[in-house]
């Protein structure tokens, strides 16, 4: 199964808006591990990451910001089909 890690900065004015664009996501990928968390100092999923929200495709940053619905989903169908 494939994983899609969020990771927010807790307070931040866009966290609101990762985690409602998670939901949508889960309801057209339903097969996809989708989980919002925290960042916190240490974790090793940060590797240098310094702008939040950030998504991350098994383990690697796919995007940061709050990016549009569709080009997201498009990017994780891709993934499923291969193409990376």
């Amino acid at each position: 199964m494939a994983r899609l890690d969020i990771l927010v900065h807790g307070g931040c004015l866009s966290e609101h808006s990762a985690r409602r664009l998670a939901e949508e996501i889960r309801h057209e990928l339903p097969h996809w591990d989708i989980t919002v968390k925290p960042a916190v100092a240490g974790d090793p999923d940060l590797s240098g990451i310094i702008v939040f929200p950030a998504f991350l495709l098994d383990g690697r940053v796919l995007a940061t910001g709050v990016p549009k619905k569709d080009w997201l989903v498009d990017r994780l169908r891709a993934w499923d089909k291969g193409e990376r």
